[in-house]
């Protein structure tokens, strides 16, 4: 979970495990909170979910931030914090963990805020838009590295993105945070290949 710098003489701790721990423990003390380690109740998705009528009629906006901790369930957790340690581990090598965390959370942000264009009952949770985001900065990145076409890195994002739009899935939320990682991965992206001289044509078709 951690590395020892023997230079500096601390610990090196992973910015992606932090951010599995503190899902995990909201999860926990959203759950005995709750009454139940299985599913979170309603009224606490309510209150620490994103609540559209509550964020758009109460001016609760801070929910646009706690819904990136808060899981529907057990499984839920489980799946994102799989794919979090997945990609977290490739995003900190692949653009630095100085980066790794703004990114994720401007990401869980952006897709949270498209989110609000559904009904204003919708309630919705969960880091998949976090997650989207790092993964749409990690394929562009990748690409960068091997010149490859940006228009196929585009179809390939997507089509991971219909296969994920199932029923009662936030597919704005989704789409949200992977824009905004597709938009920092070129962004950076171009100055990887401007630093290493692999700028290439190809890049723009």
């Amino acid at each position: 979970m951690w590395t020892y710098e023997e230079r500096r003489g601390i610990p090196d701790i992973s910015p992606t495990y932090i951010l599995i721990a503190l899902n995990v423990i909201v999860y926990i003390a959203l759950s005995v909170e709750g009454g139940s380690f299985f599913s979170i109740s309603m009224g606490m998705l309510e209150k620490y979910g994103q609540y559209n009528l509550r964020v758009l009629r109460d001016g609760w906006w801070w929910q646009l931030l706690t819904s990136m901790f808060v899981h529907v369930n057990l499984p839920h957790l489980v799946l994102n914090m799989f794919w979090l340690y997945v990609l977290g581990r490739r995003s900190e090598f692949l653009f630095g963990r100085k980066l790794f965390v703004p990114i994720y959370l401007l990401s869980g942000l952006s897709g949270n805020i498209m989110g609000l264009a559904l009904p204003l009952h919708t309630i919705s949770a969960g880091a998949s838009g976090a997650i989207f985001g790092i993964f749409g900065a990690n394929i562009m990145v990748e690409r960068a590295y091997t010149g490859s076409r940006l228009s196929s890195t585009l179809i390939y994002a997507f089509i991971i993105l219909l296969i994920n739009s199932l029923f009662g899935v936030n597919v704005l939320a989704h789409l949200g945070g992977l824009l905004f990682g597709i938009i920092f991965g070129y962004k950076y992206g171009e100055r990887v290949m401007r630093r290493y001289g692999i700028y290439r044509h190809e890049w723009f078709l």
